[in-house]
């Protein structure tokens, strides 16, 4: 099965869990500004023997659009020390290369679970959701141009939260993100950079008052 197909398939089962699935809910969707700090594990072999997983931290705003179903965006920042991503390109340099990735993201959230604090319920809602994200990516290497670049993404993801306070919620949310920038030097030499991986968050979220 290529990537395409599978791409299909997982874009497929998520139309329907939206739509299957009974929003058992006795809330509408909650706009509130929060804090988010994970992990990015890359899927491919190259970033993830050189990099490996990666700490992130940002911030998250998200704002209703229907009863159920709302926006999701954000921006954060991920830095990690490595070997050089591209040994062709960072010639002679036997130091460790700086890389950080500056994503910016956008999704589109259903709510299948939405409750109250009040109603006494842990969980404070279970969601899914799709979207597209912008990186912006650059390395540098002792003795060596900075390399810079940048590109358009997709992502995938689910997550639920659970109630601590009447406004304030903790989070837990996995995601699937697709980005491979092009990075780019004054000397003309270029390679990409796949971004692929899986992340996992703890978001902590103020809903604004109601």
């Amino acid at each position: 099965m290529d990537s395409q197909c599978r791409r299909f398939i997982i874009l497929f089962g998520f139309v329907c869990i939206a739509f299957i699935f009974p929003c058992v809910s006795s809330a509408r969707f909650q706009e509130g500004v929060g804090l988010y700090a994970g992990f990015h594990s890359p899927v491919e072999s190259s970033t993830d023997s050189i990099y490996g997983s990666v700490p992130m931290f940002g911030l998250q705003y998200k704002l209703a659009v229907s009863t159920h179903t709302g926006l999701a965006a954000s921006i954060g920042v991920l830095q990690k020390q490595g070997d050089p991503y591209n040994d062709n390109t960072f010639i002679g340099t036997d130091s460790s290369s700086s890389m950080t990735f500056v994503p910016v993201e956008i999704s589109y959230i259903i709510n299948l679970i939405s409750n109250l604090p009040e109603t006494a319920r842990r969980i404070h809602s279970l969601y899914i959701g799709l979207g597209v994200n912008h990186i912006w990516t650059r390395e540098r290497a002792p003795g060596s141009p900075l390399a810079q670049g940048s590109t358009f993404g997709s992502q995938l993801l689910a997550g639920t939260t659970f109630s601590i306070s009447k406004n304030f919620v903790l989070g837990l949310e996995f995601k699937y993100m697709r980005n491979r920038p092009l990075m780019k030097l004054d000397s003309g030499r270029n390679y990409r950079v796949r971004l692929d991986g899986a992340q996992a968050q703890t978001t902590f979220v103020w809903h604004f008052g109601r």
